[in-house]
């Protein structure tokens, strides 16, 4: 499905109401993709000032989120209910935003933690490096689903309200979630238990 050379148009089409868009956005009409463009801007917009994002990302985070809903709708995991089907499409654009936010706060704060650092820390930093290295081969060796569900929450820092509602992984529920959770959590400390061992730590 080829979408993304379509979203640079130009438009200004009006529809009669909310199901002529939502029809005009299944048979991917490209007037209906730019009309829903040009709503939608000034509030994704806003919601990258909002999260401290450039302006330039608002473009980006529009297309992605076009793209997302137009796959939404041909997959038929959206169904139209009488709604804009704006609506959906700037939900989208708010979860990518977030997401967007916290790649741009990891890096700046990695980026600010090394000018901040003295020389006689540099031994500590290597310390804590070979630790996190230590870590991630751990969790490599665990494998997924228990890598996936021990990276989202101890270290991406996804509640599990988040990973559900986004579908991270494959359990539905966070009771089911945090049982996982913490049957790898014993299997995390099992290893590291074996590997100091074998390393006479």
């Amino acid at each position: 499905m080829q979408i993304r050379s379509w979203l640079s148009s130009k438009g200004g089409e009006t529809f009669k109401d909310n199901e002529a868009l939502f029809v005009g956005l299944r048979k991917l009409d490209q007037r209906a993709i730019v009309h829903l463009q040009e709503q939608a801007m000034p509030m994704v917009r806003k919601i990258a000032r909002g999260y401290g994002l450039p302006s330039e990302k608002a473009e980006e985070i529009l297309n992605d989120s076009t793209v997302i809903f137009l796959q939404k709708i041909e997959t038929g995991a959206y169904q139209f209910e009488g709604y804009h089907p704006m609506t959906y499409c700037i939900e989208i654009a708010k979860r990518l935003a977030l997401m967007a936010t916290r790649t741009r706060k990891y890096a700046t704060e990695d980026l600010e933690k090394i000018r901040e650092i003295p020389d006689n820390e540099m031994e500590a930093l290597q310390e804590r490096r070979e630790k996190a290295e230590m870590v991630h081969q751990l969790l490599t060796r665990l494998g997924d689903p228990c890598e996936t569900v021990i990276r989202l929450y101890h270290i991406d820092g996804y509640s599990d309200e988040e990973v559900i509602q986004q579908k991270r992984t494959v359990y539905t529920t966070i009771d089911s979630l945090k049982m996982k959770r913490s049957i790898c959590m014993k299997k995390l400390s099992q290893l590291a238990q074996e590997w100091k061992t074998s390393n006479k730590i």
